[in-house]
């Protein structure tokens, strides 16, 4: 996928050192951008790409609009719009609950299909769905102890290194990936065996 001829990318050894938390990752690294250069990013390969393009909801809209494949080819293309242009009202958000705001038609997005699932109209596999939020409830629930600023926020200075907000609501987003990898499985046990209806 290169649709935009990008910057050149960086070797392990020549990228800021907050970015070397992987040596085994030699190449591909994106220099330092601004915010318009991480959106330009959406359209060149590099290192992250893959991270960006299956981030939460494409597994799940994938699935739950099986039987749909005009609809899965829509919900995609704007599941990604809308991932890019939060991306971009993140980077250039002045303030947390700014940042935070910047991801609510993502989380209406998925609220949407939630609801087309239970609703009867999508499909999956039936013990997926609670994995699936679960999965949201971790990511919403680390951004807003992120955004309150606990437990610093009631003994300042003590949790400068270790157990801060910022470091909690990481924690939260890792358990939120692990709950998108075991409901993504489901579904895709679940699918090995379903047929869509046919039309008749």
């Amino acid at each position: 996928m290169v649709l935009y001829k990008g910057p050149r990318l960086l070797d392990f050894a020549k990228t800021p050192q907050y970015l070397q938390f992987n040596k085994y990752v030699l190449t591909g690294y994106r220099p330092v951008s601004t915010a318009k250069d991480c959106l330009r990013s959406l359209f060149y390969m590099h290192n992250e790409l893959g991270n960006i393009y299956t981030h939460g909801a494409l597994p799940i809209i994938h699935i739950t609009l099986l039987c749909y494949p005009a609809t899965r080819q829509t919900a995609l293309l704007v599941y990604i719009v809308l991932s890019a242009y939060s991306i971009y009202c993140a980077t250039t958000a002045r303030t947390n609950v700014l940042r935070l705001q910047a991801f609510i038609w993502q989380a209406l997005f998925r609220f949407g299909l939630f609801l087309f699932r239970v609703l009867g109209s999508g499909v999956g596999s039936p013990n997926s769905l609670r994995l699936f939020v679960i999965m949201d409830t971790l990511a919403v629930v680390g951004g807003l102890i992120n955004i309150i600023q606990i437990p610093e926020r009631f003994i300042p200075g003590l949790f400068d290194n270790w157990g801060n907000s910022h470091q909690i609501m990481h924690v939260m987003v890792i358990c939120s990936i692990i709950y998108l990898h075991w409901g993504t499985l489901e579904d895709l046990a679940w699918i090995r065996t379903y047929q869509c209806p046919t039309e008749g």
